[in-house]
């Protein structure tokens, strides 16, 4: 048995959670929970289902009376930035889920202080670590594509549909073309610049590769692809489980089927399972993540960008909350 296991907390254990962290973390040997902080009345059940040592009402509770390594932080987007900063301020290491921050410049202040402190932090944009996204981006090496098309889309909006998912493709964007943003042109669909229809962007980057974002809320169904060129390569990826390479006119295909992948889930399929294991590797080795709290800062920065040339506001609108929140905090 490994006797120097990290000690780690969980903050938050809602429906997510119990999708995509909470199952890796248990089949970890090096990973003792220590620490559930949970709103439940009685998080009892929580508490036997995953192992916890022990159950706290707030972040503050926990870490008085932890001795903790990492702390994944599962909350409400609301609540990230809080949680986030407590554990910092205690030299804990963080993994927290996207967005770090409702606004950029509290995303670059909490980023600012875990450099200041020496400590990991981490935000889970798990596309980076699906196996269809890496397969793709890694046929393009250090130049990037010439040209990316992410698209992310879905029938109904909902309150600032752009910030709360389309984010993920924002980010493959920069990781697929490489450097930073030099031009943005965007538009947005719909009356509500609260409640938009989606988004359509273009993004000059300074390497001279281009993306394009496409994110729908009028579409028949849930869909999410991306489509990549150069260098007499291309690459698409029809998430989760299909990815085709073609190099000069010959074309692979993979897909993570169960038989192809084991029992293939989501947890697997999108990433979130291996966005796990190397928060868990950074920890250990304290390298800087692929998706570090800096490399957050830079997506939110591109993201308020094209927010901004498509005229939708890049705050949060006054008294309002995200339905989501409402909903996850009964269950976290």
């Amino acid at each position: 048995m490994n006797t120097n296991r990290l000690r780690v907390g969980v903050i938050g254990a809602g429906n997510i959670a119990t999708i995509a962290q909470l199952p890796t973390l248990v089949q970890r040997d090096d990973v003792e929970l220590a620490a559930l902080v949970s709103r439940r009345k009685d998080p009892g059940s929580l508490v036997r289902r995953w192992g916890f040592g022990s159950a706290y009402k707030s972040a503050e509770d926990m870490l008085d009376a932890q001795d903790l390594d990492a702390v994944f932080v599962l909350t409400p987007r609301s609540e990230h930035a809080h949680a986030v900063q407590l554990c910092l301020s205690r030299d804990v290491d963080v993994f927290c889920e996207k967005p770090l921050a409702p606004a950029t410049e509290e995303a670059e202040r909490l980023a600012d202080l875990a450099d200041e402190r020496g400590r990991i932090l981490m935000v889970d944009f798990n596309r980076r670590y699906a196996p269809v996204y890496t397969a793709g981006r890694e046929l393009f090496g250090t130049k990037g594509a010439t040209f990316c098309v992410a698209q992310k889309n879905r029938p109904g909006s909902e309150y600032r549909a752009t910030f709360e998912n389309a984010i993920h493709m924002v980010d493959l964007l920069r990781w697929y073309c490489g450097g930073e943003p030099v031009d943005v042109a965007a538009h947005a669909a719909g009356d509500d610049p609260w409640e938009e229809d989606g988004v359509a962007a273009m993004i000059r980057f300074s390497t001279g590769n281009t993306g394009v974002l496409i994110a729908a809320r009028t579409a028949g169904a849930w869909n999410e692809k991306l489509d990549a060129y150069g260098d007499g390569k291309t690459v698409e990826v029809r998430a989760p489980e299909t990815v085709s390479t073609t190099v000069r006119g010959v074309t692979t295909s993979r897909e993570l089927s169960a038989e192809a992948y084991g029992w293939a889930t989501a947890t697997d399929t999108l990433g979130f399972s291996a966005a796990v294991h190397h928060f868990l590797d950074r920890v250990a080795d304290r390298a800087q993540p692929l998706t570090s709290g800096r490399e957050a800062v830079h997506t939110q920065r591109l993201l308020d960008r094209i927010l901004a040339a498509s005229g939708l506001p890049t705050e949060e609108q006054e008294g309002r909350q995200w339905a989501s929140h409402a909903t996850s905090a009964n269950n976290s």
